[in-house]
């Protein structure tokens, strides 16, 4: 009996080592409930391969283990006796299974059809009931082997293979800015962002591999550099997976802990100018086939846009009668005293004379000058309409990046009136007359000085 009870013990020991299975081994049958790893995503699906190693018969107080059938021999590390007992010989003092215990039972059930497969979707419990006792092997899609408890016949375990935390951000911004968390940017058209992503190496790695999908509005640069690791851990696949922009996949046997960086960068193409903000995705997928993924991560890149509607300025004291004016051209100049041109969907900066001028149409409205980063520019009208005074210059700021900028952070735009010219004050008619009306005095006046003075001369 002492005998028995120190192998119970021994196994008991054993089998609360990382990446072992269990003995279940109270009568009749029980059930295995399997939580999967924290961190996992709500759509991911874990799937548990349950092999039965030993069968067991037991009292709670005293337990043997005997070979399944269909089997001659115990794997490396046991022993059987004559009379079909299976016990512990191994090298462990400890208590717990050595890696090479851990290895010969792998290889041992590696040939054998699961007892049970269950499946676990996002944090939802994988249960596999019905189990006769047994010692049971648990191999996951995840990673490795699961640790269980088995002092009950209904037994519940953590699947404590951690799920890999990924980030990425924005870490530079040619022209532009981005957030402080690096979320998101402000960045102008043909202009270049960096990113840097981070994987850390978590329990239980097992076929790691980084995606990164860039969206309409960014062109990968091609120039992904991986440091944390040494060269022959990690490959970039010349072809992408499908869907991918960058794939990298990492061999296995990685140190727990161990922080993967990746740098690499983009620039914002003239597809920018056609949707809300460019983004790209990246998350690692791990375990058998790749099947399940770490929570995506997806900093988002903005265009900003200035624009304007112009109304000829009739009512000086209310606006709200103004009329839409045509034909007034804008030109658009940065902080540099350079002006604003959209050459190939790319967005140039040029002298005044090369610069693009936009025209208001018949509703006033000046098109929107897109594609440009966060900064201070300057509206200028170049083409007044005819009768009209030129209107005051009008200045804008583009805000640094928010972590949620909006439209109005995005699109500004400006009322821009002219106002009609004044007559300037001439000489006219009436000064011509006043110069006729004075000789027509003094000659009446040197006449009737003539006639008095003949007059007195007859006399």
């Amino acid at each position: 009996m002492k005998k028995m009870k120190k192998i119970f013990a021994l196994l008991i020991a054993m089998v609360m080592v990382l990446g072992m299975s269990t003995a279940v081994f109270a009568a009749g049958t029980g059930s295995i409930t399997i939580t999967p790893p924290e961190g996992t995503e709500s759509g991911t699906t874990n799937t548990y391969k349950i092999y039965k190693v030993f069968d067991a018969d037991g009292d709670g107080d005293a337990i043997s283990y005997k070979l399944v059938s269909g089997k001659t021999t115990a794997p490396a590390g046991f022993t059987v006796d004559a009379g079909g007992n299976v016990t512990y010989t191994g090298t462990s003092t400890t208590g717990e299974l050595t890696a090479d215990d851990i290895s010969a039972i792998a290889s041992y059930v590696a040939g054998d059809e699961p007892v049970a497969t269950v499946t676990s979707t996002g944090t939802a419990d994988a249960v596999a009931s019905n189990l006769p006792n047994g010692y049971y092997y648990i191999t996951t899609s995840t990673g490795t082997v699961v640790t269980i408890n088995s002092t009950n016949p209904d037994v519940e375990v953590d699947d404590k293979n951690v799920v890999p935390p990924v980030t990425k951000v924005i870490d530079g911004v040619s022209t532009g800015s981005f957030d402080t968390a690096g979320k998101n940017a402000i960045a102008q058209v043909g202009t270049t962002v960096s990113y840097t992503a981070t994987v850390t190496v978590e329990k239980g790695q097992h076929n790691y591999v980084f995606h990164d999908t860039m969206g309409t509005g960014l062109t990968y640069n091609n120039d992904a550099a991986v440091t944390g690791i040494e060269a022959a851990q990690y490959t970039i696949k010349e072809t992408p997976d499908d869907g991918d922009t960058l794939t990298i996949s990492f061999v296995d046997g990685i140190a727990e802990g161990t922080v993967i960086t990746i740098k690499y960068s983009a620039t914002v193409n003239s597809e920018a100018l056609t949707v809300d903000y460019a983004n790209n995705t990246a998350s690692v997928s791990y375990g058998d086939g790749n099947g399940s993924s770490s929570v995506p991560v997806d900093p988002k890149v903005y265009t900003a846009g200035i624009s304007a509607v112009k109304y000829d300025g009739n009512n000086t004291e209310a606006t709200d009668d103004d009329k839409a004016l045509a034909g007034a051209g804008f030109k658009l100049k940065n902080s540099e005293g350079k002006y604003y041109k959209l050459d190939n969907g790319v967005v140039t900066w040029v002298d005044k004379d090369a610069a693009d001028e936009h025209v208001s149409d018949a509703e006033g409205k000046v098109a929107e000058f897109t594609g440009l980063g966060s900064g201070t520019y300057t509206l200028e009208e170049t083409t007044v309409p005819s009768g009209y005074n030129q209107s005051a210059d009008v200045e804008f700021t583009i805000d640094t990046a928010k972590a949620d900028p909006t439209e109005a952070d995005l699109h500004k735009t400006a009322d821009v009136f002219n106002n009609k010219g004044s007559v300037l004050p001439s000489t006219g008619g009436i000064g011509t007359t006043i110069f006729y009306v004075i000789g027509a005095i003094l000659v009446i006046g040197a006449g009737v000085v003539l006639v008095t003075r003949r007059r007195m001369n007859v006399q």
